[in-house]
């Protein structure tokens, strides 16, 4: 017999801990009984204004609105493809401009460096027709110097 008033103390023990059911509902009617006294039919104009709106907006509004949206869907679905259309025309113009301003930027680096040649074997022609001007100078001076040498021991 202890094992059943055991078994029945811990029945109830675990009853009064968890199951809340009869004093919610309890809570829940008192709520609802309090409400109703206080408030009474105060909320019933708003109620009702709040359904002719809900009504209004189901058969006025929605259908409206949808038969708007499906035409201005149709005619937003266009423009973005026409947009797509036009932002691909760009994209490939300028492959097309970076295709053609690689070509000419090669032309004009192997123009420059056919230049470059140029002028380094200019450079080198001028100088050594300095050189050659330069030391062509130094024999003519030097003769003259010579003569001069030999035209002032002849008079001594």
């Amino acid at each position: 017999m202890t094992t059943e008033h055991i078994v029945r103390d811990v029945t109830d023990i675990y009853i009064r801990l968890f199951n809340h059911r009869a004093a919610l509902q309890g809570l829940t009617n008192n709520f609802v009984k309090e409400f109703e006294e206080k408030r009474g039919d105060r909320e019933m104009p708003a109620l009702t204004q709040t359904f002719e709106l809900v009504i209004e907006s189901r058969d006025k509004t929605w259908p409206s609105l949808t038969e708007q949206l499906d035409s201005h869907l149709v005619q937003l679905k266009d423009s973005v493809d026409k947009a797509k259309n036009q932002c691909h025309q760009i994209l490939q113009d300028v492959e097309q401009k970076t295709d053609w301003l690689e070509s000419q930027r090669t032309s004009r680096e192997q123009k420059w460096a056919e230049f470059m040649a140029g002028q380094v074997i200019r450079s080198s022609n001028v100088d050594e027709e300095f050189k050659n001007k330069v030391d062509s100078l130094h024999k003519h001076y030097a003769e003259l110097e010579e003569k001069l040498r030999e035209g002032t021991t002849s008079v001594l």
